[in-house]
């Protein structure tokens, strides 16, 4: 049988990947079978985009394929939930976010989980820096054109959030900014796009891997991005703080997680072949595609960092005056 060269390199780095002891040995036979990933927010958004990427690079070195479950609504709540109550042997797992596991306790006044008691941290991922962007239509051309319309006429401009990232960000960037304007919710981030780009709203902060190609075409227009260091994957945009709002940075995050009671063999296998799974050349073109900044951590690393930023999006709402709800 004749195998063409991609194949022949997949299968050669599947093979270098279990020989150099990426997978530890599979304790009664784990996985068995398939893997359900449960992503918090919907087909086409970044966290959806990374979860299938991931499925996909696992998928060639496990015994069994990792498909990718969107449970989408409120703001990682409802896929969180799902996945404190399944059982605890590995075939559930949660890419989730600072929505679910940081801000969400901060956001809402009942939760029908525990972000810490409910959950077996596996691995930290991801750290995934957010770009403001208005329609090319847009008057706004810079930061502090859109900072001068939004003080022209008070609530008149209005924002998208498709989850908890955007919803920070943008109060942060009216705190900070000394401006007001008005809030529009989405279930996710791809409809709030949509709605940029047909001009039923203003602004969105968000993130890159979803409207880069946008940017690129020139439909949408990036005015800032999130983080104190401007981004490779977005040349010629400045940061934020740079662009007129000293002091603004911030990104959002993702993490794996299983229900409480997962066993340490368990939580070994799969932090170990979800973090090989973001190395080598496949990783390093995907990544640099879609903006996300690579943030490998071990189980324990990931329940201190959620702890970290649990605080600190604790400190952005508060200064923020966002409401309970």
């Amino acid at each position: 049988m004749k195998i063409d060269n991609s194949r022949r390199h997949m299968l050669m780095g599947a093979a270098a990947f279990v020989a150099a002891g990426s997978v530890p040995a599979m304790g009664q036979g784990y996985p068995s079978r398939v893997i359900k990933l449960v992503c918090p927010f919907p087909a086409g958004s970044a966290t959806d985009t990374q979860a299938r990427f991931l499925a996909e690079q696992i998928g060639k070195v496990l015994p069994q394929k990792i498909i990718v479950e969107n449970r989408a609504g409120a703001s990682g709540n409802l896929a969180a939930s799902s996945v404190a109550r399944s059982d605890p042997d590995g075939y559930t797992l949660l890419l989730a976010t600072n929505s679910s596991h940081a801000a969400n306790q901060h956001l809402f006044k009942s939760l029908p989980f525990d972000p810490v008691k409910d959950f077996a941290p596996i691995a930290r991922l991801t750290r995934n820096p957010l770009v403001l962007v208005v329609s090319e239509a847009s008057p706004a051309k810079t930061v502090e054109d859109l900072l001068a319309l939004a003080k022209a006429q008070p609530e008149k401009l209005s924002y998208g959030t498709g989850n908890t990232g955007s919803l920070a960000a943008a109060q942060l960037l009216m705190t900070l900014g000394q401006v007001k304007m008005t809030r529009v919710p989405y279930q996710g981030t791809p409809q709030a796009i949509t709605d940029v780009l047909g001009g039923r709203i203003d602004v969105i902060i968000t993130d890159v891997a979803v409207v880069r190609e946008f940017v690129q075409a020139g439909k949408l227009r990036a005015l800032g991005v999130t983080t104190a260091e401007p981004l490779a994957t977005m040349p010629g945009v400045p940061t934020i703080a740079e662009a007129g709002i000293a002091g603004y940075d911030f990104a959002a995050w993702s993490g794996l997680y299983g229900p409480a009671g997962l066993d340490a063999s368990t939580v070994q296998t799969l932090n170990r072949v979800f973090l090989d799974a973001m190395k080598g050349p496949e990783a390093d073109r995907f990544f640099g595609l879609v903006g996300l900044e690579r943030n490998p951590g071990s189980p324990a690393e990931l329940a201190a960092y959620q702890a970290q930023q649990s605080e600190l999006w604790g400190r952005i709402i508060a200064q923020t005056g966002i409401e309970k709800v």
